[in-house]
């Protein structure tokens, strides 16, 4: 007999006949009696509905989605591309050994950054940061995954333990090493400010910069350095390298900080552009590329520094350059 059942059951023996002078009293109370019953009756009802959906495969499912999803970085570790508050992952299963038994070395970029770093005609990620990932695949024997992500984001996945390494034209700073490992550099350059050609005598100096303002990528090394140098311009942060160089050929920004292979990159496929008067200084340590790793995984940092200096050793490093260089041309990325 289901619940409903016992409930008009027990209606009708509280209607039976009773004294006549307390019949309509007795009925009145009973009437609230049934009335209490259905009510908690109906709360239980809804309260295990409740119960079971929490435990539904759609549930998990939300919940997955969420802990795959990066937390967004912080303003104060923005231009280091990390974030203070990522929960760091586990360095053992980042391994070289690890990453053989997985089958997979996962690299996360952002591939708007020609030569290093950007998209060819059928969308596949190429570059000079590309074969330096390829190569290390194909050293531990593993198939590659290049995931092309917010720049703001390739050292939080790392960090977060979503990925095994960040290559993407990322300068070792201090602030980035307090998140992760970075390898030795791979790749040297300068930095410089890129101007109209016909405004690089206006801006030959700092004190004729100041008041300008001065466009960079967001997140990029070029965002600290700006700050620290160039205090008294106004600053026009951007997602994208391109994005700052339409922004200089409108005359929305007096020059773009920019390293010197893209600056010089850009003067070859973008008609009336030069390098600016006004140095830049850097730190020969962080003046260059390095792949990021997560903190504490000596065992991975070893094996990229020792392919770092093979690479270089056997030209393989200028090779992949050059390349990508004669590629992005062809392209017009730059």
């Amino acid at each position: 007999m289901n619940k409903y059942a016992c409930i008009m059951r027990a209606m009708k023996r509280v209607n039976a006949p009773l004294n006549r002078g307390h019949k309509e009293k007795r009925r009145e109370h009973n009437m609230k009696k049934v009335t209490a019953f259905l009510t908690a009756l109906t709360l239980a009802i809804g309260l295990t509905a409740c119960s079971g959906a929490s435990s539904s495969p759609a549930s998990g499912a939300a919940e997955s989605t969420a802990a795959s999803t990066p937390a967004a970085p912080s303003a104060s570790a923005a231009a280091s591309g990390s974030a203070a508050g990522v929960v760091g992952g586990d360095p053992a299963e980042h391994t070289v050994e690890a990453i053989k038994a997985r089958g997979k070395l996962i690299v996360t970029t952002e591939a708007t950054y020609p030569p290093f770093e950007f998209q060819d005609e059928s969308g596949n990620i190429v570059g000079l940061d590309a074969k330096v990932a390829q190569a290390l695949a194909d050293e531990l024997g593993v198939e590659l995954e290049i995931q092309n992500i917010d720049f703001n984001s390739v050292v939080t996945e790392v960090q977060a333990g979503n990925a095994d390494m960040a290559i993407a034209g990322l300068s070792p700073t201090p602030e980035r090493k307090e998140s992760v490992d970075m390898s030795d550099l791979y790749y040297g350059g300068g930095q410089c400010m890129l101007v109209l050609a016909e405004n690089v005598d206006k801006y030959a100096t700092k004190e004729s910069l100041a008041g300008q303002t001065l466009a960079t990528q967001k997140g990029a090394i070029q965002q600290t350095l700006m700050a620290e140098q160039f205090a008294d311009s106004e600053a026009l942060l951007l997602p994208k390298f391109p994005q700052c160089i339409a922004e200089l050929k409108t005359g929305a920004c007096a020059a773009v900080l920019i390293d010197e292979v893209s600056a010089k990159q850009y003067m070859e496929t973008t008609e009336g552009l030069a390098i600016g008067k006004v140095p830049v200084e850097t730190d020969p340590a962080a003046n260059g590329n390095a792949i990021a790793v997560m903190k504490g995984n000596t065992d991975l940092l070893d094996f990229v520094n020792e392919k770092i200096a093979a690479y270089t050793e056997d030209g393989s490093i200028q090779t992949w350059f050059d390349e990508a260089q004669v590629k992005a041309s062809e392209m017009g990325v730059l």
